[in-house]
Parts: structure tokens; C-alpha cells; sequence
């Protein structure tokens, strides 16, 4: 199923940040961008959000633009046609694994692999950010910590902060986490843009056009919460680790989303 969702004037009442958005209305007029769902919500996330790709949405449109969504995870790509058309991808999270073989993952990091020889500007989050780097040459596998979740610190470095999108956004970000893999080595001509105390590659670029971020910042409180219960009551997480990741996310505030928004927006279309 291919979503189509033109962001109208009337409209940006919904978005987080409606006073940003609102001063970004003519950021870019008139251009298209894609994301690739590449993971299913839980029940709550689906049927409150619309699932990750309507979080995206929210997150990253501003009025005027075409925002249009493709589920990857069920095997519905673009046409090469249609991909000339965006001036931007996102690849959403997922509970695949990105150095997985299914079929549909093999296929996504082809596309990739074009986009990127193309020059398209690429955003990859969560998984995205994983599948990201494999496809272009990295590696990316279990995190040795296990589970990381909840409200983490990101610290950019001195690249980040030369970054066309990293100026004026703050050298320490916090944002929401909810992953057990990483990427262990980055892809060729990678630069490292962000750690965390547990995550060597929170952030990475390849030149001016791929942006992978590990956390989540599409995702709200509400989501997050949903899902340490879920992993919970599966026993993916413990007691102690789900009260630690519940606890963690009394510091998350708007603020923190919005400039995680900025720095997204920065970069697929400056």
C-alpha cells in the first residue's frame, strides 16, 4: 500500500513544534520526500500514530511538501520513476535484523546502494541508520550491552558541528532509545558524528547527502512506554531494565524532540 499525504497550510496544527514549523513553510515548497516503513508498530503504535511511518511524517513534514510512504517490510518499493521524483528518503526503525537476509532487506540495501550513487540525500533512523551503513559497506550486528532503551545523552563531535545540519544544534542531544544492534564498523568513507556511553556510532555521515541516527526521534513518550511494556511482558527486557528505560524518560522533554526535528529537517532540505 502506497501512502500519498500532501502537507497543507492547514494542517501544520499537528506537527510538534508548530511555531518552527510554521517559519519553515517555504523550506521547501513543492518537493517530494519518501519514507520507507521498514518495520511494523505495536498494536498501540499502529492504531494511535498510524505506525512509524506516519510518526515520520509528523516529525519531518512542513507545508507544501509531499510526503509519500512505502512499506519496504511487505516488499513495496518505488519505481525507479518514482525515486527520481524525491528530493529525500527515510528508512524507518524496525524489529529486523539489519544484517538479516530476508529478501526485502536485500533488496532495500540495493536501493540504497543506487540512491546513494545518485546522491539522493538518504536519512537513516534506528534500523534505517543500521541497514544504512551495510548497505554501503559497514557492519553492523548485536550490540554487546544487549538492550539499549530509554532516554540516552548523544555527544556530536567537532565534524557534526561543521556539518551544514549541525549548526546551531547542541553538542549534547538526548533522545529515545529502543535497540540491541549497532553499527560495529562504519561503511567506507563514513565519519563518526555522534556517541553515546554505550553506542560508539549514535551518528554517522557519508559526504553531504547520507545521515544515519540511532535513536528515535520521531518517537513520543507514549510510544516508548508501550514498548518497554511490550518487551516486558515478552521478557526480552527484565523488571529492573524496564523500570531503569521508564525512569529514564522523566527527563525527555519537548525541547529535546524539536531540535532532534531541526537537525533532520537540516539536513534533507538545506
Amino acid at each position: 500500500m502506497v501512502l500519498g499525504l500532501l502537507v497543507s497550510p492547514a494542517a501544520s496544527s499537528v506537527h510538534p513544534g508548530a511555531a518552527v514549523a510554521a517559519a519553515a513553510t517555504a523550506r521547501s515548497p513543492g518537493k517530494k520526500f519518501a519514507v520507507f516503513v521498514a518495520g511494523y508498530g505495536t498494536d498501540y503504535t499502529e492504531r494511535k500514530h498510524g505506525g512509524y511511518g506516519a510518526l515520520l511524517v509528523k516529525l519531518l513534514s512542513d507545508p507544501g511538501e509531499t510526503w509519500e510512504t512505502f512499506r519496504v517490510v511487505d516488499g513495496i518499493f518505488p519505481s525507479e520513476e518514482q525515486l527520481a521524483d524525491y528530493s529525500g528518503v527515510v528508512v524507518s526503525g524496525s524489529a529486523y535484523d539489519a544484517h538479516g537476509n530476508e529478501a526485502w532487506i536485500t533488496q532495500l540495501c540495493g536501493v540504497l546502494c543506487d540512491l546513494h550513487e545518485e546522491k539522493k540525500r538518504i536519512l537513516g533512523v534506528c534500523f534505517g541508520h543500521q541497514v544504512l551503513s551495510r548497505a554501503l559497506g559497514g557492519v553492523t550486528g548485536r550490540a554487546p550491552v544487549g538492550w539499549e532503551v530509554g532516554l540516552k545523552e548523544m555527544y556530536t563531535n567537532d565534524h557534526f558541528q561543521l556539518k551544514r545540519y549541525g549548526r546551531n544544534i547542541p553538542k549534547r542531544l538526548r533522545v529515545l532509545q529502543s535497540h540491541r544492534d549497532q553499527v560495529l564498523e562504519l561503511p567506507p568513507g563514513g565519519t563518526l558524528l555522534g556517541s553515546s556511553q554505550n553506542t560508539r556510532v549514535e551518528m554517522f555521515a557519508v559526504e553531504d547527502h547520507i545521515l544515519g541516527i540511532q535513536g528515535h526521534p520521531e518517537f513520543t513518550k507514549d510510544v516508548l512506554l508501550d514498548i518497554i511494556e511490550s518487551r516486558r511482558a515478552s521478557q526480552a527486557l527484565s523488571i529492573t531494565e524496564a523500570n531503569e528505560a521508564k525512569a529514564s524518560l522523566e527527563a525527555a522533554q519537548d525541547e529535546d524532540r524539536q531540535q532532534l526535528s531541526e537537525l533532520c529537517k537540516n539536513f534533507l532540505k538545506d
